[in-house]
């Protein structure tokens, strides 16, 4: 009966993503916790080792691990992100496992225009 109940809730957080889930990010967002963010990405950098991705948002950081694969983003980008708090040397950032979490603005507005019935 346990894995029925997990494989239901695993098929249901699937379809509905972790937004239900994640709280909006603030400074005071404790470590481990699962956040969602909005805003412009001020810069990218890749990291020299290991091909790990960092985006600079302004008020936060967001780690992306070269494990996630390639992402289509470019400094002035507005993205949404689901991701994890975490500390790494004193510094907050968000930590993001998958692809699918990070949305660009034109998905979003693509998004918003199909469940309108516009496109």
């Amino acid at each position: 009966m346990v894995l029925v109940i997990c494989g239901v809730f695993a098929v249901i957080s699937e379809g509905f993503g972790k937004g239900p889930f994640a709280q909006n990010y603030t400074i005071n967002s404790p470590e481990g916790s699962l956040v969602s963010y909005q805003g412009i990405i001020q810069k990218v950098t890749v990291t020299s080792t290991g091909g790990n991705t960092i985006l600079d948002m302004g008020a936060v950081q967001l780690f992306i691990p070269a494990s996630v694969g390639a992402i289509d983003v470019v400094a002035g980008d507005t993205i949404q992100v689901y991701g994890t708090i975490q500390i790494w040397k004193g510094k907050r950032e968000i930590l993001v496992k998958n692809s699918k979490d990070i949305r660009s603005w034109s998905d979003l507005k693509r998004e918003i225009s199909v469940s309108n019935g516009v496109g």
